[in-house]
């Protein structure tokens, strides 16, 4: 199981609710007892359901939760190929610069593949596109295509995905667009908080086999994992 933050406030808030919850029930169980002498077994069941019933909601959650992240998360790699180039299905640009600005080229170039494609949106609400950058004379300029032709393509099929009751998925992956392969893959879960959290915010909460991985790899999950520029 993998238990939201604790604060404070919630601690108080859930201790208000079980004080006010048991004087009402003693006093029901007193009145009650005076007119029948089995109570109790009316009784136990509703101080089962006071004392279980405001945190059902977290143990569900975190039982959930955990188990996904113990299923699923983490960085895995299956495969690294060189490849002259690839597209990069989350870029998601709204504009195209002609060459392209002096950081994207520094980055392009340090990258060391031999063209770049981005999907570019479209802001009239039509088909996204691609923009594919190539040197030409040396210079990292774009061309807008309607289709990607790199074969290695890197996606984000879910990217806060419901995957339960407040659990979301978040997916990244480069696969063989000739082959379906998937060569590499980034799979983590955030969880929200149960009703009772009180604070001054509520954070997503990550599963620690992800982050794990990161920090083994030292860097997060991208194309650069798997892909190797082609000599």
């Amino acid at each position: 199981m993998r238990f939201y933050y604790i604060s404070i406030f919630s601690v108080m808030l859930l201790g208000l609710i079980y004080l006010i919850g048991s004087g009402l029930l003693v006093w029901f169980g007193s009145w009650l007892r005076k007119r029948w002498k089995r109570a109790w077994m009316v009784m136990v069941p509703l101080f089962l359901l006071l004392y279980a019933g405001p945190v059902a909601e977290e143990f569900w959650i975190a039982w959930n939760f955990g188990h996904l992240c113990k299923r699923d998360a983490g960085i895995f790699i299956n495969k690294t190929v060189e490849a002259e180039g690839f597209y990069d299905a989350t870029a998601g640009l709204l504009t195209v610069s002609t060459p392209a600005p002096k950081p994207a080229a520094d980055y392009y170039e340090k990258g060391g593949f031999r063209f770049y494609e981005l999907s570019l949106a479209n802001t009239q609400g039509g088909p996204s596109r691609v923009v594919h950058y190539a040197k030409v004379n040396g210079v990292w300029t774009p061309t807008i295509l309607d289709h990607p032709t790199a074969r290695y393509h890197y996606r984000w099929p879910h990217m806060n995905s419901p995957a339960g009751h407040k659990l979301e998925k978040i997916e990244r992956l480069v696969i063989d667009t000739q082959t379906q392969e998937v060569l590499g893959r980034y799979v983590d879960y955030a969880r929200t908080s149960a009703w009772f959290y009180v604070g001054l915010d509520r954070p997503l909460m990550f599963c620690k086999e992800a982050e794990r991985d990161a920090r083994a790899r030292g860097t997060v999950f991208g194309p650069r994992m798997v892909l190797l520029p082609a000599k």
